[in-house]
């Protein structure tokens, strides 16, 4: 009996040894040795693909623990191509030329490239020439993948047979917001049409262009399919689709399309945990079990050749981007991660090739909160865990603004309110130097298309999705203050300005001259400085028409102008020459330039503030500003308490002010900056925009608008003329429900190629419109290329 009870005992001690879990202890992740790795070295012979995973995107010694992996496997085992999961087009685009470190920064997802951590990894692959590609779908520079798409199809031959100008807006939906609009183009005809293209490139030459576009195309195809079939969001935590995973299917078809390719390159792969999993088949769970990752494709090509590794952690809690705050998120106890956390050492290894991997376990490796069940040495074949999961560091300052000496009042971050699917963001705007606020500022958030103004205390709100509040760059402007620019992540409750200009007396500017007799010295000058007679000029103008914070309008345009000098009463007139949509979702309605230049955009002629009597009635002092360009320039800033059309050319009550600058020399007026800013009240509204539609249930509206007019001499009549104009109008509407809407009109213009001898006269069209129609013209892709190129080379742009 004794001797039964002895080998039972025997037998459930190996077993008890068997199934103990094996570990390495590693360093930290912010030290330099990498000695600590050396048991890779058997992990992964003969490995030729080796995918480092990391949960959430979120955490910054994460980031460095991979890059410390990189660095052994490339020193140790001769990894040379880094594979990040970013998008294949942007980082291809930057490989064109030399490595440049800010270049890579901008075509990584921001949840790396904003951090210092990932920095690690972008300088070592600077300092050692590794190859960097990239595998992802999706596209950051949308638009000029488009130029790059029409001239890849036009240099090949290869016929678009879909409206280029339709094309084009579709896929700069589908890239830029993930939507398919099928009020262009049918989603089937799209479709064949890119598959088309496909089947005719493969017929031509595999050469490296082919290749790369035949991928982008691709690409562009999953992206499509993507933004047409998954228009409900995912009702789960699991990042699971089982009817259309398409992104991660192209993902692995990118990278293994390269390695065909590129046969002797050992590849290290960076991307989420969730894309690199071999085998979800022993997972129960409903829709989880269903989605194929990237990791599933690329294990049964490759199989021995490939390894993943992920990255797990213990923490309790979890930081919510959007509140700003750590959620509960307790680690369940049994599961591998609480037994990973009972290891005194903070930072380990597991490989799943041992006994005690093979087996279920609860673990939250595919969900941040939740724990699943699933077989360990299946879903990865190797763990790197570490105890505490760290926020990064920060990211590369991308505040511009001068800090002021004296303490700010208020440092506390905004703590989101959450709105539906969004969060708002409210704060206030001051002036460093005084502490006051700075009323009707202006906030915009471009990549989002988010513009807000601050009240008249300078407080506002800020609608934003919770994935901006990492990546995307508030700027901030008012007049009379520097334009300030803070990642979203950074921005407190208190937002401060720094003012542009400090007030000047008369002494001190010129010792006899004040303001009025500098201003009037200009005025009675306007027709020596400035054309007074018909000229033709190219206008390169860009709008943007935005409501609700989607952009309905966005167009360039090349036009030929006409302009019978700058006291002449007429209105420019102009004929469209070139054209490109970006969007347009009402085609109906806009057709024609002069329902967005025939604005009265040029100060000299239309601004009150330079009316040879009416400057008169304005408040007028002398600023200095502390840009070095404006040492040649008077600077007046001008202000009215006079709110009628004749002094504000608006037609309704609006504080109205700017500032004038003038050449010191010619007492030419070099630029002119305006700015208008008003709330009306139910009352008023009745009043003023009595008829208009749209405004009968509207009860409050917020208007902002500023213009900036730019002149310089152009020629040997040592003339000044305007070679920019830039307007911008944000209005905002309260109802009577209470409900809130926003629109606000961009139109930016650049004037060059004047001719003053063989003018020609182009007539205004009244009502039938003609030469004035934006649609005209096609879409020409050559001609935007060469001017694109003209715009930079001649610092118009």
């Amino acid at each position: 009996m004794k001797l039964k009870y002895t080998f039972l005992f025997c037998i459930l001690s190996l077993i008890t040894r068997a199934q103990d879990l094996k570990i390495h202890e590693l360093l930290p992740p912010e030290t330099n040795q990498i000695s600590d790795l050396s048991f890779l070295e058997t992990e992964l012979k003969n490995r030729q693909l080796v995918m480092l995973g990391e949960q959430t995107h979120m955490y910054g010694n994460i980031f460095e623990m991979k890059a410390r992996i990189v660095e052994y496997l490339h020193q140790q085992l001769g990894f040379k191509t880094i594979a990040i999961e970013s998008p294949m087009y942007d980082i291809w685009k930057i490989n064109q030329s030399d490595f440049d470190s800010k270049k890579l920064n901008d075509a990584v997802w921001g949840v790396w490239s904003n951090t210092t951590e990932f920095q690690r990894l972008v300088n070592y692959i600077k300092d050692n020439d590794l190859k960097v590609i990239g595998f992802d779908t999706q596209i950051i520079n949308t638009q000029q993948f488009i130029e790059d798409f029409f001239d890849f199809l036009e240099n090949r031959e290869l016929e678009l047979k879909l409206d280029e100008d339709d094309m084009g807006i579709i896929i700069e939906g589908v890239l830029d917001n993930g939507a398919f609009d099928e009020e262009d183009i049918n989603f089937n005809l799209y479709e064949n049409e890119l598959k088309r293209i496909l089947r005719e490139l493969e017929k031509s030459e595999s050469d490296e262009t082919n290749y790369y576009w035949n991928q982008f195309i691709k690409n562009l195809l999953a992206c499509s399919r993507d933004a047409y079939y998954n228009t409900e969001e995912i009702l789960t935590t699991d990042f699971a689709n089982k009817n259309y995973n398409i992104r991660d299917a192209q993902m692995a078809d990118n990278l293994l399309s390269y390695l065909g390719r590129n046969p002797d390159e050992k590849i290290l792969v960076w991307a989420d945990n969730i894309h690199i999993i071999n085998d979800m088949t022993s997972i129960k769970k409903p829709v989880v079990k269903e989605f194929l990752p990237m990791g599933s494709y690329i294990h049964k090509a490759l199989r021995e050749k490939a390894y993943s590794l992920a990255t797990l952690h213990a923490n309790d809690s979890l930081f919510d981007l959007g509140t700003k705050k750590w959620e509960a998120t307790p680690v369940k106890k049994g599961s591998f991660e609480y037994e990973l956390s009972s290891f005194t050492h903070p930072y380990l290894f597991i490989t799943s090739s041992q006994e005690a991997m093979h087996r279920t376990r609860d673990t939250r490796l595919l969900n941040f909160i939740d724990f699943t069940e699933a077989r360990l040495d299946e879903l990865y074949d190797g763990y790197v865990f570490l105890k505490n999961a760290k926020l990064p560091i920060g990211e590369t300052p991308k505040d511009t603004v001068n800090i002021p000496k004296r303490p700010l009042v208020n440092t506390k971050k905004i703590n989101p309110v959450k709105n539906g699917e969004n969060l708002i963001l409210k704060g206030q705007v001051l002036d460093t130097k005084s502490g006051k606020p700075v009323p009707f500022a202006t906030l915009i958030l471009k990549s989002e298309e988010v513009y807000r103004v601050a009240d008249e205390e300078g407080y506002f709100e800020l609608p934003v999705k919770k994935e901006a509040m990492q990546t995307a760059l508030l700027e901030l402007s008012s007049l009379g203050f520097e334009t300030r620019k803070i990642a979203l992540k950074d921005l407190n409750e208190q937002v401060y300005l720094e003012p542009k200009f400090e007030e000047l007396n008369e002494v001190v500017i010129t010792g006899y001259l004040s303001p009025l007799a500098v201003l009037k010295k200009a005025i009675s000058k306007k027709k020596t400085n400035h054309p007074v007679d018909p000229f033709n000029f190219q206008r390169y103008g860009k709008v943007i028409l935005n409501t609700n914070d989607t952009n309905e309008l966005d167009f360039e345009v090349v036009t030929k102008d006409y302009d019978r000098g700058y006291l002449s009463p007429y209105v420019i007139t102009q004929k469209v020459e070139q054209i490109k949509w970006n969007t347009n979702r009402n085609p109906e309605k806009y057709q024609n330039t002069g329902q967005f230049f025939s604005y009265r955009q040029n100060a000299i002629r239309y601004s009150n503030i330079l009316h040879k009597r009416k400057y008169k009635k304005f408040e007028l002092n002398f600023i200095k500003s502390n840009q070095p360009e404006d040492e040649n320039t008077f600077i007046i800033a001008f202000q009215t308490e006079r709110n009628k059309w004749n002094y504000t050319n608006r037609g309704y009550p609006t504080s109205y002010s700017g500032r004038v600058y003038i050449d010191k020399q010619s007492f030419a007026i070099v630029k002119v900056v305006e700015n208008w800013e008003t709330t009306l009240n139910r009352d008023e509204i009745k009043i003023y925009y009595k008829g208009y539609p749209g405004y009968d249930d509207i009860q409050e509206t917020t208007i902002k608008e500023e213009n900036v007019c730019t002149y310089s001499p152009i020629s040997d009549d040592g003339k000044y003329y305007a070679n920019r104009y830039f307007n911008r109008k944000y209005s905002e509407f309260l109802n009577t429900e209470n409900k809130r809407s926003h629109r606000i009109l961009e139109l930016d213009s650049y004037l060059f190629d004047f001719e003053l001898n063989d003018v020609e006269t182009i007539e205004f069209e009244w009502k039938q419109k003609d030469q004035s129609l934006l649609n005209r013209v096609n879409y020409n892709p050559a001609f935007w290329d060469s001017f694109y190129e003209k715009l930079r080379l001649s610092k118009i742009n």
